[in-house]
């Protein structure tokens, strides 16, 4: 019985020790892989840097490999991701934009102010990584993605997640964002002229003083959206959703408020509408001139 309680014990121990053993074995693992992933990271970051866009693209693919190997990554590569999109920008997207002359001018501007060509063919390296970042993976803790003041004409970011985004005052000037998920983002003095936004989800966004001449909105979500100020002159409302939405100081001019839904939006008297239409028959409400600014409505108010 001594013999067999020896055993016993000596077996535990012995399986004491490797576990003991397998432990230390899978923190070195784990340490090796955390140094692996730091170089890749540093090589990607400097890579970034260089001077031939083969290489940046190369870079920006290696992060977002990074990013799915190890989850702790991502808001670091998305921030790294963010500022590279913003210090390469080619034009300064508040100061550089032409001012309009008349509503014929609006239409012409929203057709060719955009740059040279879309941003898949001028820059390759940037459109790669707006790609990664509206595909990007869940991260461990909520993250918002600062893409504010960039230079983003003509980028193609179809069904792109981007809700939550700070884009306030960047230009998206010909952009195609068609499906993308653009919930309560914030696109305070955006420019989206000539814009594909079709389906897209804007539910709850910040649009205030946005430009959106001419764009694309069939059947986009603007619900609860605050629109004030904004300049839709031209846009394409068709089966569009702007119930709750604040519309105090937008113009709409040249557009087709029939086709859209407008239950609950409010508006006043510095909203230009276009001739004709019947606003009270289309549920809209008036605010009086003190009427303090409309808050973000929660989904479960909306009318479905």
């Amino acid at each position: 019985m001594i013999n067999d309680i020896r055993a016993t014990l000596l077996q535990g121990l012995a399986g004491v020790a490797l576990l003991v053993g397998a432990f230390f074995s899978w923190r070195q693992l784990q340490i090796g892989r955390r140094g692996q992933i730091t170089q890749r990271f540093t090589a990607a970051v400097e890579q970034l840097g260089s001077s031939s866009p083969e290489v940046r693209l190369g870079a920006v693919f290696a992060l977002e490999h990074i990013a799915h190997d190890s989850p702790d990554d991502r808001v670091t590569i998305a921030e790294v991701l963010c500022a590279f999109l913003k210090r390469t920008g080619t034009s300064d997207p508040f100061r550089a934009r032409p001012v309009a002359r008349d509503e014929a001018h609006k239409g012409a501007l929203a057709r060719t102010y955009g740059g040279e060509g879309p941003m898949s063919v001028r820059s390759v390296d940037r459109q790669a990584a707006l790609t990664v970042l509206g595909r990007r993976a869940k991260a461990p803790y909520h993250h918002q993605l600062g893409l504010d003041w960039a230079d983003l004409r003509q980028v193609r970011l179809p069904f792109a997640g981007l809700a939550d985004a700070d884009l306030h005052y960047s230009d998206l000037a010909i952009a195609g964002l068609r499906g993308a998920d653009l919930r309560r983002a914030d696109l305070t003095g955006t420019w989206l002229a000539g814009a594909n936004l079709i389906d897209a989800d804007l539910h709850q966004a910040d649009l205030r003083s946005a430009i959106l001449w001419h764009a694309r909105l069939d059947g986009a979500d603007l619900a609860a959206t605050d629109l004030t100020g904004a300049d839709l002159t031209g846009a394409v409302l068709r089966g569009a959703r702007l119930d709750q939405a604040d519309l105090r100081g937008t113009d709409l001019t040249g557009t087709d408020p029939t086709t859209c839904s407008l239950t609950g939006a409010v508006a006043d008297t510095t909203t230009v509408w276009p001739s004709g239409f019947d606003t009270a028959a289309a549920g809209v409400v008036t605010a009086a001139e003190d009427a303090p600014p409309l808050r973000p409505q929660s989904v479960q108010d909306l009318p479905r």
